[in-house]
């Protein structure tokens, strides 16, 4: 590729990665890229369209863009520029002299194009369309400018032929479908005729819009049939009946939306003599001497919306009889129903197809594959843009969630220029507030699919619908559910009103069950590897200076170091044996007496660490004897952060209602993790509730929901936490003691740091380089600064009682308030004399606030700035949501009363700036700490 070429290789790449359903963002991104290369804003994109033998404009950008597209030229004919440019497969380039000249150039006149460079699209030294870069000036692309144009089109052409087809089969398909239901709706017609013996003509019409961006609408004739077949030519050249305001019989009783505003026509009417009424075309039943007409109106009972209006004419005055009048009725409701049902077959064929390939296809996570089916989904129903959200339980309740904070995709859009920066959306029904109500959020509430025919009708009524782009008009949600759980919502708009119909919400609705279990499993897949890569990055982390990691990075000088080893090394083994042996033996036998270990050990002493390692040994024996592609399945919890009914619910799961805040059934970690291992830390903060059933399930594996009557059985290899003394607790009846002997078969103990100097010097080498990846000011990454032997003494020498947390804490001073690159004793001083007179016994909230303390001293002090000091160590899980929020909290005090303040002072952006990259920044940034960290 060319230097020039470098700046285009991001934008192949894109369009390479789109599937055949991807059209229009492909043609987007072309545009894009056309318009920068040329440095040109106006640029026209035809594709060859053999249905229609002509060249359409596919798209088009800058001046008059939206008119441009409605225009397409013959694919053979040498009066047009850009079918000659496609038959002749040469580029040329074209001023208005030229043009007036040699060509017919109506279009370039009207549009004020005074020079046009075009290019045929080639694959495989075949065209299939021309890319056109205009000018309103004298001024067309250099010549380096048209080499990357063309180096550019070859490497997208294979991608972008392959959307055409398929784009082009889809309309071909509807079209099809299309005129199935005509002739069904010929043969309702037809038999019309033959029921009543006075009938000359029967129709029918249904609702269609004037033009293809136009919101008003006419009735299109549909079908007709009369004995007479000239009289049926001369009816149905009629085309488009008009519903505007006094230009037709009809428009007396229906608006050009398409609803009845007259409600006598909400019943048949009978119209006597034709001749006497205000026709929008008199000569036409004069013409074919048609004198009454009995009709049937048929429409959605909520919304009075024609659905299609069947006529009945007779050629001479007839007044129908009742039985007549009733036959006519029951025809015009059975017409209706052909219309709606017969036709859609095909196209739910081919999405049973498409999605059908599409779960046989592998996908590298959630969101690629989220991705694709809202890019078929979209397609396929012809939608103007969509996305699906990703149900999400957070403290709060339970959200949508499309994009998170800083922008990243979680569930997909479609077509995203058109629908940008999707909040996370609540769930719920009437018992929310108008202004978080949805109709994504209501889906996933209600479990049911629903429809916005007309956003208009909704909008500041405290209806289901949240506004976020002007231009919809029309919003279809519906839920994914997999054992009666909604995992996310696809939610399709138009720019229409009343564009979705039932066949729609039928073929959606497939979609949505054929995606539901494969969704399920691969957010089960997720969420084990998004566990799995946190303990890999604690356990991963090796220091290159250090020499006494043992096994994964545990620091093993010391002696009791030596004993944790020994121990992993000693119990893994066996374990991963019974583990192993799980998969051959039937549940109920594969779940007595399940195997446990008990950690014990004070608090800040590596409990959890120590778990991490343990779950490595095991995951490397499950990837390198069982599944090399998968993980070992894991699930962690603490059981001080819920109580009562709660702490239940998150081991054991819950049916739905079984609690306050209970929407749906949720299985507990001990079901998610069946086959694997879950670590339950504080464990000795168990209620009793929760005792009698974790020692039920660790004698025979069975376990009820809470709420529920069903047993149900998992196989897990349960590691337990504790910093008590499990048998003052017994002593004092607060822990049972069967249970404690069924946790303690295997039982290790975490010595405190004052217990293992000798590792003292490596841990603190180990940890300094961790904190030195998060906390970084703009620094080598890998320069990590030096621990001088003199500091690593001092560090031996004191006595910790919050053991790592507390080396931690002095280590996170002494980063920050370092006179140099070299970390000497007299910073480890400083450190630990800035620090509580008891850190480690000090509540947690003291640590918070000692903890953001430090960070909002750093900032205000210009050494690091909130993104690198904040938000960086809360999404690697290095400090909570409390330390942010009182970093928070300490700005405001310091007197940044808005967010604009706050963002300022913490050093995140300059929010009064006109930059549109400041003003991003500073949106991610208020969308951090409002739905992430959820500051009020």
């Amino acid at each position: 590729m060319t230097s020039s070429g470098l700046g285009y290789s991001a934008d192949i790449h894109k369009i390479n990665s789109y599937g055949k359903e991807n059209l229009e963002e492909i043609l987007h991104v072309i545009a894009e890229t056309s318009n920068r290369l040329t440095q040109q804003n106006r640029c026209r994109i035809y594709l060859e369209d053999l249905t229609s033998g002509s060249l359409s404009c596919a798209m088009a950008t800058g001046l008059n863009n939206e008119e441009l597209q409605n225009y397409s030229f013959p694919i053979n004919s040498s009066s047009y520029p850009i079918s000659s440019v496609y038959a002749s497969q040469e580029e040329t380039s074209l001023e208005d002299t030229t043009l007036s000249r040699r060509y017919n150039c109506e279009l370039e006149s009207r549009f004020q194009i005074a020079s046009s460079y075009m290019l045929p699209i080639l694959r495989e030294n075949r065209a299939m369309g021309v890319l056109c870069v205009d000018s309103g000036r004298h001024q067309l692309p250099t010549d380096q400018q048209r080499r990357d144009l063309v180096a550019f089109m070859t490497q997208v052409a294979t991608t972008l032929d392959q959307a055409r087809k398929y784009h082009q089969q889809l309309l071909l398909a509807r079209q099809v479908d299309q005129q199935k239901k005509r002739e069904a709706a010929f043969s309702m017609m037809k038999s019309a005729v033959r029921l009543v013996d006075n009938l000359s003509l029967a129709s029918v019409l249904i609702p269609s819009p004037k033009s293809a961006d136009s919101d008003e609408e006419g009735l299109q004739i549909l079908a007709s049939y009369s004995q007479e077949r000239d009289d049926r030519k001369v009816y149905e050249d009629e085309q488009l009946i008009s519903l505007s305001k006094g230009e037709s019989l009809l428009s007396r009783y229906i608006a050009d939306n398409g609803i009845i505003i007259d409600d006598r026509f909400l019943e048949p009417m009978y119209i006597p003599n034709l001749q006497s009424e205000d026709l929008q075309k008199r000569y036409l039943t004069e013409q074919l001497g048609l004198q009454s007409l009995y009709v049937v109106p048929r429409y959605e009972a909520s919304t009075k919306r024609i659905l299609c209006v069947v006529n009945y004419y007779t050629d001479k005055s007839y007044t129908f009889n009742e039985f007549e009048q009733r036959l006519l009725e029951a025809h015009a409701e059975m017409a209706e129903r052909v219309i709606q049902e017969i036709g859609g077959e095909h196209m739910e064929i081919q999405v049973l197809a498409e999605i059908n390939d599409l779960l046989q296809e592998r996908f590298e996570g959630l969101q690629p594959f989220l991705s694709r089916v809202l890019s078929k989904a979209t397609e396929l129903i012809g939608a103007d843009t969509g996305s699906i959200a990703v149900v999400r339980e957070q403290e709060d309740g339970r959200w949508l969630v499309v994009e998170d904070a800083s922008d990243t995709l979680i569930g997909a859009k479609s077509k995203e220029w058109r629908k940008k920066n999707i909040p996370p959306i609540r769930i719920g029904g009437y018992e929310l507030p108008p202004d978080q109500r949805s109709l994504t959020g209501y889906a996933a509430h209600s479990s049911h699919t629903q429809l916005i025919v007309n956003t208009d009708d909704i909008k500041d009524q405290g209806g289901f619908y949240l506004d976020l782009a002007n231009n919809i008009k029309s919003e279809l949600a519906v839920p994914v559910i997999s054992e009666d759980k909604v995992l996310a919502v696809i939610c399709l708009n138009s720019f229409r009103s009343y564009y979705f119909t039932e066949e729609h919400k039928r073929i959606l609705q497939i979609v949505g069950r054929m995606i539901s279990r494969y969704l399920a499993d691969l957010q089960q897949i997720e969420a084990l590897t998004g566990e799995v890569q946190h303990l890999r990055s604690d356990v991963g982390y090796k220091d290159p200076s250090i020499s006494s990691y043992k096994l994964g990075n545990i620091i093993g000088n010391s002696e009791k170091a030596k004993q944790m080893v020994k121990f992993i090394q000693t119990v893994t083994p066996p374990i991963f044996s019974r583990l192993a042996s799980w998969n051959q033996k039937n549940i109920e036998e594969a779940t007595l007496g399940l195997p446990s270990i008990l950690i014990t050990g004070d608090t800040g002493s590596g409990k959890e660490f120590l778990f991490n390692n343990i779950y490595s040994r095991l995951n490397e024996m499950y990837q390198t004897q069982l599944n090399p592609r998968s993980e070992l399945p894991v699930k962690k919890s603490n059981i001080a952060a819920y109580s009562g009914e709660l702490t239940y619910s998150e081991l054991f799961g819950h049916k739905r209602g079984a609690f306050t805040g209970a929407h749906t059934d949720r299985k507990g970690i001990l079901e998610e993790a069946h086959g694997g291992v879950v670590f339950l830390d504080e464990i000795g903060d168990a209620d009793p509730k929760t005792q009698v059933q974790l020692l039920r399930f660790l004698d025979n594996g069975g376990f009820v929901r809470l709420g529920d009557n069903t047993t149900r059985y998992s196989r897990v290899l349960l590691i337990a936490a504790t910093n008590k003394n499990l048998h003052q607790l017994i002593q004092e009846g607060l822990f049972r003691e069967d249970l404690y002997h069924r946790l303690s078969e295997l039982t290790v103990e975490v010595p405190s740091l004052n217990e293992r100097r000798d590792d003292i010097a490596d841990l603190s080498i180990h940890f300094l380089g961790k904190l030195y990846r998060v906390y970084k000011r703009g620094e080598d990454p890998n320069d990590t600064p030096a621990l001088s032997v003199a500091a690593q003494q001092v560090l031996k020498e004191h006595h910790y009682q919050g053991n790592m947390r507390e080396l931690r804490s002095i280590l996170l001073r002494a980063l920050f308030f370092r006179q140099g690159r070299v970390i000497g004793p007299g910073d480890i001083r400083r450190a630990l004399e800035s620090a509580p007179a008891s850190e480690a016994a000090a509540p947690i909230g003291n640590v918070t606030e000692k903890t953001a303390n430090t960070i909002f001293t750093a900032i205000i002090n210009d050494q690091d700035d909130f993104w690198s000091a904040v938000y960086a160590p809360y999404s690697a899980h290095q400090i909570s949501r409390d330390v942010v929020a009182t970093v928070i909290h300490l700005a405001r005090e310091r007197g940044a009363s808005t967010m604009p303040r706050i963002a300022a002072m913490l050093k995140a952006c300059d929010p009064r700036s006109d930059n549109d990259n400041e003003r991003k920044t500073f949106y991610k940034f208020k969308n951090f700490l409002y739905k992430t960290i959820r500051i009020t």
